[in-house]
């Protein structure tokens, strides 16, 4: 509907509310003068309720009306309702800037107090991260020495262990040469006691030669001869022979 129509439309209603309103007058004074008896004589003043015409003039009359001001007004062609309020609300905000200092001032110390809040707000976030941060980093440092603790720990478990097990084989091996030594000094001090034997009762070349050596083959027998200058196996009791 275009702005003629609402405005054709006003002045309908307006001129039959006009209509209805000369009627009502002139069918107010035919009854008053009918109730009276005399054209001339005043009437009494009486209580009035209100008419049913002042609710169809608000019904008809001011609703179109006011809404008519409103598209006149504020409406534009194009555009949605909300940015229609969204631009009534700025022409308010911009009334009230020019129309009272004080609201504005007030509004200009609400917006800074809320800059400044939300200023505090991002400043304690951003010392909240940086906090969380460090302790993040401290305790991957934390970590970091723990883990390196416990490797110079292990590390030096490692080589005590393979310490004590060198000391441990070297022990040995010395066991080992000093039992080999002694082993050794004592076949060296048999030899030396069995480098002479003397013959006893009831033994021959051949038993001397498979006790000693183990051997009582001809050629150990041939041996022990040369070495005593025999010129056979005949021996006799207490003779001292050598042993090569």
């Amino acid at each position: 509907m275009s702005k003629e129509d609402y405005r054709d439309k006003i002045e309908e209603h307006r001129q039959s509310f006009e209509d209805e309103q000369k009627d009502q007058q002139n069918l107010s004074r035919v009854s008053r003068m009918n109730k009276n008896g005399s054209p001339n004589k005043k009437p009494k003043k009486t209580k009035r309720k209100m008419p049913l015409m002042t609710i169809l003039f608000v019904i008809f009359i001011l609703i179109p009306f006011s809404i008519l001001i409103y598209f006149l007004k504020f409406y534009e062609p194009g555009k949605s309702i909300e940015e229609a309020e969204k631009n009534t609300s700025e022409q308010v905000l911009e009334i009230d800037k020019s129309g009272n200092k004080t609201d504005a001032t007030g509004a200009t110390g609400n917006k800074k107090e809320d800059d400044k809040a939300k200023k505090e707000a991002e400043d304690q976030s951003k010392k909240d991260a940086e906090k969380l941060a460090a302790e993040q980093k401290a305790a991957q440092e934390a970590k970091k020495a723990e883990e390196a603790r416990k490797a110079e720990e292990a590390r030096k478990a490692e080589q005590a262990k393979l310490a004590q097990q060198q000391a441990e084989a070297a022990r040995k091996a010395e066991e080992a040469k000093k039992a080999e030594q002694a082993r050794k000094a004592e076949e060296a001090k048999n030899a030396a006691k069995a480098s002479t034997h003397t013959v006893k009762e009831n033994e021959n070349l051949y038993r001397i030669a498979l006790n000693h050596y183990g051997d009582g083959s001809e050629a150990t027998l041939a041996k022990i001869r040369a070495a005593n200058g025999m010129s056979s196996n005949t021996v006799m009791v207490g003779q001292v022979i050598k042993l090569p």
